[in-house]
């Protein structure tokens, strides 16, 4: 990644401290477990996401799990969430079980269910950055669904006919308050792509070890393309396989949404990531250019972007 240049890091260092943290809300919805088994995982995935938004500094809504405390159905409350959400970055979470009866895609709540297409009219209106990590059995075509710009899909199966219980979501919260194995770029934090890659890979290791076929395929789709990324079209933290021949790769920016941030990443104000960020993204593609780019106008377009990466950390240095 361009932030471990060498000459870029220089300038690490200079970071002031106890810059404003960016606002994020996280909505964690916990839907019926049917059993007490699944009812006590879903309530301890649920209390690993509060725990890693503690660390993070992250407003947290749990809807679910027993916390009813009024006769507004749990379907009613979470669009009442997503419409009153006021910060810049959303992430929603649901923990559970989906079902699918050929025609429609639902996420089973303790009362009336969503479907996909719900969730996508209640947040059609919403400005921000917005991630939907959707760990429950035919969850796939949130995908097609909710895929746009500026948002991160993630989902547990591939399409809505993996209709059985997902081991995704458990891995997921356990990764997403800084698991060191999950960390794959060792930089002391785990991303929203990190952690898609940890519990898919931990997925398909269990039906592995049980020498069983896997139910469940995740997905993940952060370029507006609504087409999705399998763990396999991954090396590393890089895509090297896209969904079809002029598909642009996923992984850019969920590759940049941190719960949990590193030390280096609290030092920087909302502002200067949200620029940091924009910079190494247009990196990134230029660099996938390369190839078909005369050296020299490689060079040309590349040198602005460093050393604008460079400035942005001198600036902060002098602030």
């Amino acid at each position: 990644m361009i932030r471990l240049f060498v000459f870029l890091l220089t300038f690490a260092p200079l970071l002031h401290a106890g810059a404003e943290e960016a606002s994020l809300r996280i909505i964690t919805v916990v839907g019926t477990g049917g059993t007490d088994t699944y009812e006590k995982i879903f309530a301890e995935s649920a209390e690993r996401w509060k725990a890693a938004a503690d660390l993070g500094g992250a407003e947290f809504t749990l809807i679910g799990a027993g916390t009813k405390d009024s006769e507004t159905s749990d379907h009613d409350l979470l669009k009442e969430a997503i419409e009153t959400a006021a910060e810049p970055e959303l992430w929603i979470v649901l923990i559970g079980h989906g079902s699918f009866d050929s025609r429609t895609v639902k996420f089973n709540l303790q009362g009336p269910d969503f479907t996909d297409k719900d969730l996508a009219n209640w947040v059609k209106a919403y400005p921000g950055a917005l991630a939907v990590i959707n760990t429950a059995s035919s969850s796939g075509s949130f995908v097609r669904t909710l895929s746009a710009p500026n948002r991160t899909i993630i989902t547990a199966t591939k399409n809505e006919a993996e209709v059985f219980y997902t081991r995704f979501g458990n891995y997921f919260s356990e990764a997403i308050g800084g698991l060191g194995a999950a960390d794959l770029d060792n930089d002391n934090q785990v991303s929203l792509l990190e952690g898609f890659l940890y519990a898919s890979h931990e997925t398909a290791k269990f039906y592995e070890d049980a020498g069983r076929l896997a139910t469940e395929h995740a997905m993940i789709d952060d370029n507006g393309d609504s087409l999705g990324s399998r763990m396999e079209w991954f090396d590393g933290t890089t895509a090297i396989e896209l969904a079809a021949k002029e598909a642009k790769p996923d992984g850019d920016l969920a590759a940049q949404k941190v719960l949990v941030r590193n030390e280096f990443e609290r030092r920087l104000t909302p502002k200067q990531r949200a620029e940091r960020d924009q910079l190494e993204r247009a990196v990134k593609t230029l660099r996938r250019k390369k190839d078909s780019l005369d050296e020299d106008a490689y060079y040309e377009q590349l040198e602005p972007l460093l050393l604008k990466l460079a400035q942005l950390y001198r600036q902060v240095g002098d602030s």
